[in-house]
């Protein structure tokens, strides 16, 4: 009998412990890396024009801003992007629909987005949008 009973109290803690509440996504995130490479990265290397130096992103409720800086390899001169939007979650993933931002000659090109068991986030952008060569961005808060 006391067997079962510690059995049965372990078998609790152990769900307890395994939450299956979808992570809280409101908050603020670091830009970690881009194809794999930390940051500053140059996610078409060796060929691309510029070092991603930085990036942030930040979501409320249904909102984005996703800004990055950048140097240019061939003059040094750095420039910076941002984008707003709207954004809607679907289990793990995250789609994006763009409102404003500076990039209208440089848009992101957001394709879907997914969320991590550890809460990092991967946004997939840039080429000529979903389904291109595009690069995989890490955040995490």
């Amino acid at each position: 009998m006391r067997t079962r009973t510690v059995t049965a109290a372990l078998i609790l803690v152990s769900l307890a412990c395994s939450s299956t509440e979808p992570v809280v996504l409101e908050g603020s995130y670091q830009l970690m890396s881009e194809n794999g490479q930390a940051l500053p990265s140059d996610p078409f290397a060796p060929s691309g024009c510029c070092l991603t130096l930085s990036g942030s992103l930040t979501l409320t409720a249904d909102t984005y801003s996703l800004q990055t800086s950048h140097r240019n390899k061939n003059n040094n001169l750095t420039f910076a992007n941002a984008e707003e939007g709207t954004y809607a979650r679907a289990s793990n993933t995250l789609m994006f629909s763009r409102t404003s931002g500076s990039g209208v000659n440089f848009p992101y090109l957001l394709g879907p987005g997914t969320i991590a068991a550890n809460g990092n986030l991967t946004l997939l952008w840039g080429d000529e949008g979903p389904g291109s060569n595009q690069v995989s961005a890490v955040f995490a808060k």
